[in-house]
């Protein structure tokens, strides 16, 4: 039985050392939270731009410190370019005292330029770099991706950390790593954020420099790994919701030539697809669905809330659906399936699919019918109905 207990001991004894062992490794470590893809100066050159935390300068609960020096950052950017995306890694590399580490990257932002000239070589680093999350957020920048990640992180620590939430919270497009690899092997659509970047005049750093701030502007559209085109901000945000990706959405609308008008905010969203075959050929319908409540309403001719909800959900349908067409309008005419609605024929005719897939970005392009249909409700007027 002694002989018993002394084992046990032993066991648990060996167990500690291995949680010692594991952090040893962890201070070993730099972690990539952000990366930024960019066209390099050169032609035929990338410039890649990481976001790290900087653990000397966190205390144990992960808020900023006194110590660690410097300007008191706690993250570090560093940048360096190559003729492909594992050189420029490894260059970086070299500079750092530990060694990098991918398993925690939480976002990837791409140039405006390095997107238009096609991101085939990122998708295929990716496929071929294990530790890196497929989770990670793609999104694009208007113009260098670098600048992204000088923008002030007012309420976050890291600039990837705001970018992050861009995505999370799903104000528009929600699109990671694994969404672009399975559009481009499937040989359909994405869309991605397109950020917007400037400086914010009202604050200013300690030092009174200027603070940078990034948002979303819109979208920008790709097929396959190709860049095809933008969308604006209200024609996105339609297209977003039609993908399943937007969370909330703020509509206003107005009526009785702009003396009665109402603001709703959608606490419910849904879409679907769905696909009809006709003599003429197959026909798209994209069906948006909503609930929403009333967070302002201005009505001189005091209607009740009958008459009202019907003349809100009227202009709403109007007004979503004309933004929803224009989007598909605009893909179309950008060549990009962002619906993706190839797998949904692949899906209920196969036999079409198969004679079409070769040329399917012309033939959504100019031969698909997309019809769009809303379903909306009022669920409540707030306290002054």
């Amino acid at each position: 039985m002694r002989i018993l207990k002394i084992g046990v001991i032993l066991i648990l004894l060996l167990n500690i050392t291995g949680c010692w062992s594991s952090k040893v490794e962890l201070d070993e470590l730099t972690f990539v939270y952000g990366m930024f893809i960019d066209e390099g100066k050169e032609q035929g050159t990338i410039e890649i731009t990481i976001n790290s935390p900087l653990p000397n300068r966190l205390n144990a609960a992960g808020q900023p410190s006194s110590g660690g020096g410097g300007d008191g950052k706690t993250y570090s950017t560093v940048s360096k370019t190559s003729g492909t995306i594992a050189d420029a890694m490894l260059l970086i590399q070299k500079d750092l005292t530990r060694k990098l580490s991918l398993a925690q990257l939480k976002v990837i932002v791409l140039g405006k330029t390095f997107a238009e000239q096609g991101i085939s070589e990122l998708l295929l680093w990716i496929e071929r770099e294990p530790s890196l999350p497929l989770g990670a957020y793609v999104m694009a920048s208007p113009g260098s991706a670098k600048e992204m990640s000088t923008l002030a992180p007012i309420y976050e620590q890291l600039p990837s950390d705001v970018l992050k939430n861009f995505g999370s919270e799903r104000y528009l497009f929600s699109t990671t790593v694994k969404d672009c690899l399975f559009a481009e092997s499937s040989g359909v659509g994405f869309a991605i954020n397109n950020l917007s970047f400037g400086k914010k005049e009202e604050a200013a750093s300690k030092d009174g420099k200027p603070e940078y701030w990034a948002g979303i502007q819109g979208a920008m559209l790709f097929q396959k790994d190709k860049m095809k085109g933008v969308l604006k901000l209200k024609e996105g945000r339609a297209l977003a919701w039609a993908a399943g990706s937007l969370k909330l959405a703020v509509y206003s609308v107005d009526w009785d030539e702009g003396n009665g008008g109402a603001s709703v905010i959608f606490v419910s969203t849904k879409s679907s697809k769905k696909l009809n075959q006709t003599d003429k050929g197959p026909v798209f319908t994209v069906n948006l669905k909503g609930k929403a409540s009333v967070i302002y309403l201005r009505d001189p001719k005091n209607r009740d809330a009958e008459e009202l909800g019907q003349i809100i959900i009227a202009k709403l349908k109007e007004k979503v659906s004309d933004h929803l067409t224009e989007a598909i309008r605009n893909t179309q005419k950008a060549g990009a399936d962002i619906l993706q609605l190839g797998l949904l024929l692949e899906w209920n005719d196969p036999k079409q699919w198969k004679q079409v897939r070769e040329r399917w970005d012309n033939y959504y392009a100019q031969e698909a019918d997309i019809k769009v249909k809303t379903d909306f409700s009022i669920v409540d007027f707030g306290t002054a109905k």
